[in-house]
C-alpha cells in the first residue's frame, strides 16, 4: 500500500498508513463505516494541527470540509467505538499510548485525541 504521507522525514506531522492497523489492533471493525471516519477524522486533526480544538468543533470543521452529515458521522464513529473488542483493547492499548486501557477513554472525543495525540511529534 502506498502512503500519500512521507514517514522517513523530520516533519513535525508524521502520519502513516498503519493508522488503520492501530485501529484494527485497539479492537475497532475494519469493515465498519465508523472506523473509516475515525481514520479520516484524525488525519484530519493531525493534518490541520487541531489539538486545541474541542470535539464538536472539529467535528463541525470536518464535517464543512468533507461534505458529510453531521448525524451519520456521529453515529457511526459511536457505534464503531461501543462495538469495540474489549480484549484486544486492554491488550493493546497500553502498548500503543502508554496509559492503562479505561472505559473512559472509548467515548469518541477522548479516543479521537489520543490516537491523535499519538501523531503529534
Amino acid at each position: 500500500m502506498v502512503s500519500k504521507y512521507d514517514t522517513c522525514t523530520k516533519d513535525k506531522v508524521q502520519v502513516s498508513y498503519c493508522l488503520y492497523a492501530i485501529l484494527f489492533e485497539l479492537g475497532l471493525n475494519p469493515s465498519s463505516k465508523g472506523t473509516i471516519y475515525l481514520k479520516e477524522l484524525i488525519e484530519y486533526i493531525i493534518l490541520n494541527n487541531l489539538y486545541d480544538y474541542s470535539y464538536k468543533e472539529i467535528l463541525n470543521l470536518f464535517v464543512t470540509a468533507k461534505h458529510y452529515e453531521q448525524k451519520n458521522i456521529q453515529s457511526n464513529i459511536k457505534n464503531s467505538l461501543y462495538r469495540i473488542k474489549y480484549s484486544k483493547a486492554k491488550i493493546n492499548f497500553e502498548k500503543y499510548f502508554e496509559i492503562p486501557f479505561d472505559n473512559y477513554y472509548l467515548s469518541p472525543s477522548k479516543f479521537v485525541i489520543i490516537v491523535a495525540l499519538k501523531y503529534k511529534y
